[in-house]
């Protein structure tokens, strides 16, 4: 019994030789391939004394002539997967070296995989893990504000996007950015923002950026913008009671701290002249003689605007060869030549008006009876039956129940209370 448990274990041994040596197959031998070296080394890239990448290289020899293969060294780090990818062509013995740059900081799992030219994998090996701070720079964005964080409407503004993203781009993993608290839309192309035409208010600007990794980053600045105010100038006027072709000016000037160079300047005169332009300084010398009011309204680039006036008296000139267009008309009485019409015209006037008097004053005898009677017999006031008396001095009195006394107005023809 011994001797044949003894005879089936010594044939079952060559059994299961075959079953590994099928089950250790490789891939990679199989397609001709062998690896001659593999290793990695840590890198310091930024020089801060803590490993950001590793290298790996490997060196690969073919039994079966030209060779086609993908390399792919792939890092997994909180969930996310990157790849790095290289492509070779060669006969006999060829090495090749991949670089993984850490994009967080953390504990990467490396894993090189070796495909051929279909992408049919031939083998998988796994670096290890590794603790690595960033080689890349992570996203950041910092709003810059060129100007003043309380400015006047128009003022110079600028806000410069600062922005800097490597570790999204380089796996493929861009984000957006977006930014809120402008008037206006900005776009992500938009890197410096010209706020000098905002309007007046408080501006809360927040910009934001996520790229598909998971990163993130946020930078918000608070800017003022108020009213300007109206623009603040004087008028200096010269030759102001001179005469006429005598040096005149008109001139605006602008406030100390404030430049008008570029405001509209209207002019309104009265009586009117020759239209004016956008002028800041008017040459009045030969304007002639008279009484000027003058009005200047100056509008700023946000269309505030501010009027001012001033009076201007122009003296007529002595000197006859000085022009004066329209001198004052002064009447010197027997110099004024009258209009023949005008002398008719009175002449019928008084004519009509004389020919009227002499009609109403010239009448009939009925008439000066019926018109003369009443004058000449005086007016016998009322007494109410109230007893009455005749003073010295002819004025006539009534007496009333409760003693009170009336006396007569003739020239009222009334009762007065006395």
């Amino acid at each position: 019994m011994r001797e044949w448990f003894v005879l089936m274990l010594l044939i079952s041994i060559p059994l299961a030789g075959n079953v590994s040596a099928d089950d250790e197959s490789d891939p990679l031998s199989d397609a001709g391939i062998n690896i001659v070296a593999l290793r990695n080394d840590s890198l310091d890239k930024n020089q801060d004394g803590v490993t950001d990448a590793i290298r790996v290289v490997i060196v690969l020899n073919s039994t079966s002539g030209q060779a086609n293969l993908r390399l792919n060294l792939i890092g997994e780090h909180s969930g996310f997967t990157v790849f790095e990818e290289m492509l070779m062509s060669f006969e006999n013995q060829e090495n090749a070296s991949l670089t993984y740059d850490s994009w967080a900081t953390g504990e990467h799992d490396l894993t090189l995989e070796i495909s051929d030219g279909e992408g049919r994998l031939l083998k998988s090996i796994d670096i290890g893990l590794f603790d690595l701070s960033p080689s890349l720079a992570i996203p950041h964005v910092d709003l810059q504000l060129v100007g003043s964080e309380i400015m006047q409407t128009g003022d110079s503004c600028e806000i410069k996007r600062n922005f800097v993203d490597e570790t999204g781009p380089r796996w493929g993993y861009a984000g957006t950015r977006s930014i809120t608290g402008t008037p206006f839309t900005v776009l992500d192309s938009e890197d410096v923002l010209d706020c000098s035409n905002w309007p007046a208010g408080v501006y809360d600007v927040e910009e934001t950026y996520q790229n598909g990794l998971g990163q993130t980053a946020i930078d918000t600045m608070q800017l003022l913008i108020v009213n300007r105010p109206p623009p603040s100038f004087s008028i200096e006027v010269t030759g102001s009671d001179e005469l006429v072709g005598s040096p005149c000016t008109i001139e605006h000037v602008a406030a100390a701290s404030e430049n008008h160079q570029d405001f509209e300047k209207s002019w309104d005169i009265t009586p009117a002249i020759a239209p004016i332009g956008n002028t800041s300084k008017i040459d009045c010398s030969n304007w002639a003689s008279g009484v000027y009011k003058i009005l200047l309204t100056v509008t700023n680039d946000e269309e505030i605007r501010t009027t001012d006036g001033e009076m201007l008296i122009r003296i007529p000139s002595e000197d006859s060869n000085i022009p004066d267009d329209q001198p004052p008309v002064l009447s010197n009485g027997e110099d004024t030549e009258a209009s023949k019409s005008g002398i008719w015209g009175i002449l019928l006037l008084s004519f009509v008006c004389g020919l009227a008097v002499f009609l109403i004053m010239v009448r009939s005898p009925i008439d000066d009876e019926i018109g003369l009677a009443p004058l000449s017999s005086p007016i016998e006031p009322d007494a109410e039956g109230l007893p009455t008396h005749l003073d010295e001095s002819g004025i006539l009195w009534r007496k009333h129940e409760d003693e009170s006394l009336d006396w007569w107005d003739t020239s009222t023809m009334s009762w007065k209370r006395w």
